[in-house]
């Protein structure tokens, strides 16, 4: 069995999972949401976002059944600076439910992270939406809690994320590696061969329906080699990754809004 994410914000699709997350409830490290996931549920305000954490908060204190699990929430504009990520922690870590934690996710823009133990004082934080091995090892010096990387959205352009993952395996340091926006059983199978914690969407979820014993089979870690040199990073990489924080800017727009005018 492997730790792993809930990856949306749908309580009442979640709560189709509770024979499994209850099955799994140590292994359930909480749930991640961005504003996509969010606005698939129609939740596209501020005042909005405030009314479900403390309910997603809930949701993974009844998994769990204690409080270290956590409800990660993306800021709503990656082109935010560090000081209004700062005031954005602040104001945003209080919509809990008392028990279960609020994580910060951010983009891995230098003033952001040069602000990363102040909002570390508040929140973990984690760095999403990252493409490749390089970026994600820049993040890690600055001592982030987790990175995340998007194996699924990479492999839909053609990049191959599996040799991206292979060499992080080489990492130092307590920084941990997410991995998101998985599409396949396969690819929550990589996710977990390469050392990684994978979010498991509505979408695997789905296909993990028809087959639960994915969950509990014993998933062989990779020991192959491991090259000395990293792999191919180039303009498709980094545009994955814009790519990314454009979509998220999008559906962020009113929630970002409502802050700046809070």
């Amino acid at each position: 069995m492997f730790d792993y994410l809930i990856d949306t914000a749908d309580i009442s699709y979640i709560n189709k999972l509770s024979d499994i997350t209850k099955a799994t409830r140590e292994r359930c490290l909480g749930i991640t949401t961005n504003p996509k996931a969010m606005n698939n549920i129609n939740h596209i305000s501020l005042a909005q976002w405030e009314s479900v954490l403390p309910k997603l908060c809930e949701v993974v204190s009844e998994i769990r059944g204690d409080n270290l699990g956590y409800v990660h929430v993306q800021i709503p504009n990656s082109k935010m600076s560090g000081l209004e990520v700062l005031e954005f922690a602040i104001y945003i870590s209080k919509f809990n439910d008392g028990n279960t934690r609020l994580a910060l996710k951010i983009s891995p823009t230098t003033d952001i992270l040069t602000n990363v133990k102040k909002i570390q004082e508040i929140m973990p934080v984690n760095v999403t939406g990252l493409a490749d091995c390089g970026t994600i090892l820049s993040c890690v010096t600055y001592g982030v809690d987790y990175v995340s990387i998007i194996p699924g959205r990479m492999e839909e352009v053609g990049i191959d994320a599996n040799e991206q993952l292979k060499f992080l395996i080489k990492r130092g340091g307590k920084t941990k590696i997410i991995s998101g926006s998985m599409r396949t059983l396969q690819g929550l199978e990589n996710a977990v061969k390469y050392k990684t914690i994978p979010t498991i969407g509505t979408k695997v979820w789905d296909q993990i329906l028809l087959n639960e014993d994915i969950l509990f089979k014993e998933i062989i870690g990779y020991d192959g080699l491991i090259s000395n040199f990293s792999p191919i990073i180039d303009n498709k990489n980094t545009k994955l990754s814009i790519d990314f924080f454009e979509q998220m800017d999008g559906f962020g727009k009113s929630v970002y809004k409502d802050f700046k005018n809070d």
